[in-house]
């Protein structure tokens, strides 16, 4: 940028209200233009008289001056981030970018508004879902409806919220996909230059969050056997959702959003190929998964794909190229709740006693390849994890087991 674009906040007194108070504005400097934009939120409006502007300004203001003092410095450090993110300034884009009239930069609410609008508009149904929950959750506790301030979330805070979704029987589970959105919001909030470091109240020194509890369990290849092996009424609807739980155990335990998005292009003579969609927008060197085409998956796909089988055509009939994000996502959704309902039946009749669900195919894949000996880093290669530790945790369910084994041999001279 050419020319250096200044910010300071300043007393505006070529405006006076009522009360013989003049507003406190943004002055933005650039080219010899001067430009002011209000600072005021729903929850602050910044009007002083000169002499208590001046005990806002001064190097060691006390007590509410401090703190205004504080939501100053990160207005303006807010402004500066996003004019050094501006190749060509111009005040329209500025004006546009930092969302002055109304823009509660001490406020998480407004973060969470903000972050909510974002995942709507790139169509990121299941994060808005998640931050809507997290946001009216934390609102709960804190009893607020429109706002909350950085500065009361503490760690000693955090510590006691946990403890009340406990106390309301909610999963560690829950506790954990509840808090991530929080900690993202801090860092958001942080890396926009808007709160200090010191208020982050994660990290090393600060609360932890508590991870998920594991309930994977796999199957093993006896009891997959009996679900292959299950006589359903040739082309029903039970037929098809265990045939699509078969094709997600085949295919590399691919969860049904990667399925559904499968197509004709996807095959070759000797493989099926496919990204991950849940990679696509988080890892930029995300890697393909190729999977034999096998003789198993051929007769799936001959069975149930659709009859158009252009390159550009999806393979199941699950989605269609005109969905909005929010009916692709009620399609896959719909499509899961139906696997489940018939698989969890299938298991019901052949005596099968773990909860079985499409994540079940998933973890059975790796769990089946880890008892017959083939490595961990293959295993979490070819279910597409970056991650070795991600994959050890898919295979829990075998370490379970292996360790009950292993017990069975302490007590042997019983036998």
């Amino acid at each position: 940028m050419g020319n250096k674009v200044s910010t300071s906040i300043v007393l505006y007194k070529s405006q006076t209200k009522k009360n013989g108070k003049h507003p406190a504005k943004l002055r933005v400097t650039y080219n010899r233009k001067q430009m002011y934009y209000s600072i005021d939120t729903k929850d602050r409006i910044y009007e002083f008289t000169p002499s208590d502007f001046e005990k806002v300004r001064t190097p060691k203001p006390r007590g509410l001056n401090k703190d205004i003092q504080l939501e100053f410095s990160m207005i303006e450090t807010k402004a500066q981030k996003i004019i050094g993110s501006m190749n060509d300034f111009s005040f329209k884009q500025f004006k546009s970018k930092f969302g002055i009239a109304g823009g509660d930069l001490s406020n998480i609410l407004f973060f969470f508004k903000r972050r909510i609008k974002e995942f709507e508009d790139n169509g990121q149904v299941c994060s808005r879902a998640q931050y809507m929950t997290a946001q009216r959750t934390l609102q709960k506790y804190f009893n607020t409806t429109t706002r909350l301030d950085f500065r009361e979330i503490t760690v000693n805070e955090l510590e006691k919220y946990e403890r009340w979704m406990l106390d309301r029987n909610l999963s560690m589970s829950s506790v954990h996909n509840y808090m991530v959105p929080v900690r993202s919001i801090f860092k958001i909030a942080h890396n926009d230059g808007t709160i200090p470091r010191d208020l982050y109240p994660f990290g090393m020194k600060g609360y932890k969050i508590p991870q998920g509890q594991n309930i994977k369990k796999a199957l093993k290849i006896n009891e997959i056997e009996k679900i292959y092996n299950f006589e359903c009424e040739y082309l029903s609807d039970q037929d098809k959702a265990r045939d699509l739980w078969l094709f997600s155990y085949l295919l590399n335990g691919a969860n049904i959003n990667d399925i559904a998005r499968l197509k004709f292009r996807n095959i070759n003579k000797d493989f099926i190929t496919f990204i991950r969609h849940k990679t696509l927008k988080t890892s930029k060197n995300a890697k393909p998964i190729s999977v034999p085409y096998t003789e198993e998956l051929r007769r799936l796909i001959e069975k149930w794909a659709n009859t158009d089988r252009s390159p550009s055509n999806y393979i199941f009939d699950i989605l269609k190229d005109d969905l909005s994000p929010y009916q692709t996502r009620c399609a896959l959704n719909n499509c899961i709740k139906r696997i489940n309902r018939h698989i969890k039946n299938i298991a019901n009749e052949i005596g099968i006693e773990k909860h079985i669900t499409t994540y079940t195919a998933r973890h059975s894949f790796s769990t089946v390849l880890k008892r017959s000996g083939i490595s961990t880093e293959f295993i979490g290669e070819s279910l597409g994890h970056n991650d070795l530790k991600t994959t050890e945790l898919y295979l829990d369910s075998f370490e379970d087991d292996m360790k009950k084994d292993v017990a069975k041999y302490l007590t042997a001279f019983r036998d």
